[in-house]
C-alpha cells in the first residue's frame, strides 16, 4: 500500500519534497498521539507537483493584486466561466444582487472590453468589499480552475504530469487538496474509462471546488465516486471560501461521499492543508485504510 499527495492551487515555486514536507509534518504530528505511526506500514509516499506548470500556463491577469483589478483583463472565455462561479461566491457571503447592481454603477472598464466585463468586475469587487482575502483565494482558484478545465492544452500539460504517479498499480490511498481533488478525480475517471480503474481504500478531498456549481458542471454524468475507490471522504472547513460548498450533495455526486463539514483551520488561512491533516477524523480515515 502507498499513499500520493495531490497539491492544488498556488504553490508555484515549490518542489515534490517541499509538498511532502508541508503536508507529512502536521499529519505525523496528529498520528504522533498513537502508539506507532501507521504511515512506517506504507511501501512509499509520492507527492506529484505542477504548480510551476499550471503557473506558467494560467491567464497573465492573475498576477494582479486584486481580483477586482484583474478582472477586465481577463480573456471572453473567462468571463463565460467565472460569472456563474462568483454570482454563487458573492451569495454565500450575504451579497444580493442589489449590492452588485449598486458596485455595477460606479464601475467602469475600458473602452472595448465589452459590456460583460462591467459585471463581471463589479461582482469581483462586491466579493473583495466584504473580504479582500476571499477576493483574492477567488481570484486564485478561479484563474487556476478555469486553465485547467476550460484549456485543453493545460488540461493535458498537468495530467501528463500528475497521471505517472497513478500509473502504477499497487493500491493507493489518494490525499488530494484544492485543485488536486478536481485532477485527481478526472484521472480517477480516465482511468476507469480506460478500462484500469485504480484500486484505492481511500480518496480524500481537502478543501475541495468540486461543490461549485462551474466546477461540477465540467465533468460529465454520472458523477459518482469512481471505480475500484473503496471511500470517498470529503473535508471541508466552514470558513473556506475555496470549499464554496463544504459538502458535496449526493444530488451531484452520488450517496458514497462522506462528509466532514466542520473542519476548523483557524481564521488566518481557513484553506490551509496544515489544518485539514491536522484534523484527527482526517488522520483516522487514513489510519483506516492503512492495512
Amino acid at each position: 500500500m502507498r499513499m500520493i499527495l495531490v497539491h492544488g492551487i498556488s504553490q508555484e515555486g515549490k518542489s515534490e519534497q517541499k509538498i511532502l514536507d508541508e503536508w507529512l509534518t502536521p499529519l505525523r504530528t496528529i498520528l504522533s498521539k498513537l502508539d506507532n505511526d501507521p504511515l512506517d506500514h506504507l511501501s512509499r509516499i509520492e507527492a506529484v507537483f505542477y504548480g510551476d506548470l499550471l503557473g506558467a500556463n494560467s491567464s497573465p491577469w492573475l498576477k494582479s493584486e486584486t481580483l477586482a483589478m484583474g478582472a477586465e483583463d481577463a480573456s471572453d472565455d473567462f468571463d463565460e466561466f467565472a460569472v456563474e462561479a462568483l454570482e454563487e461566491m458573492a451569495s454565500i457571503i450575504g451579497v444580493t444582487r442589489a449590492d452588485i447592481e449598486a458596485e455595477a454603477t460606479e464601475t467602469t472598464v475600458p473602452m472595448g472590453k465589452g459590456p460583460h466585463k462591467k459585471w463581471l468586475k463589479a461582482i469581483a469587487r462586491s466579493i473583495e468589499n466584504v473580504s479582500p482575502m476571499k477576493g483574492t483565494i477567488a481570484l486564485r482558484m478561479l484563474g487556476q480552475a478555469h486553465a485547467y478545465i476550460r484549456n485543453q492544452y493545460v488540461h493535458d500539460l498537468v495530467n501528463d504530469k500528475v497521471r505517472p504517479v497513478f500509473e502504477d498499480d499497487e493500491p493507493a490511498i489518494i490525499v488530494s487538496h484544492s485543485l488536486g481533488t478536481i485532477v485527481s478525480y478526472a484521472l480517477l475517471r480516465e482511468f476507469a474509462r480506460n478500462g484500469r480503474p485504480r484500486q484505492s481504500p481511500l480518496w480524500l478531498t481537502l478543501g475541495s471546488p468540486l461543490g461549485i456549481d462551474v466546477v461540477r458542471k465540467g465533468f460529465t454524468k454520472p458523477r459518482v465516486r469512481p471505480a475500484d475507490v473503496s471511500r470517498w471522504v470529503n473535508a471541508a472547513d466552514p470558513e473556506d471560501f475555496v470549499a464554496l460548498r463544504p459538502a458535496l450533495d449526493a444530488s451531484d455526486f452520488g450517496p458514497d461521499v462522506q462528509n466532514i463539514s466542520d473542519v476548523e483551520n483557524g481564521t488566518e488561512n481557513p484553506h490551509s492543508i496544515a489544518g485539514y491533516l491536522s484534523d484527527m477524523r482526517v488522520a483516522k480515515a487514513i489510519i483506516e485504510a492503512i492495512p
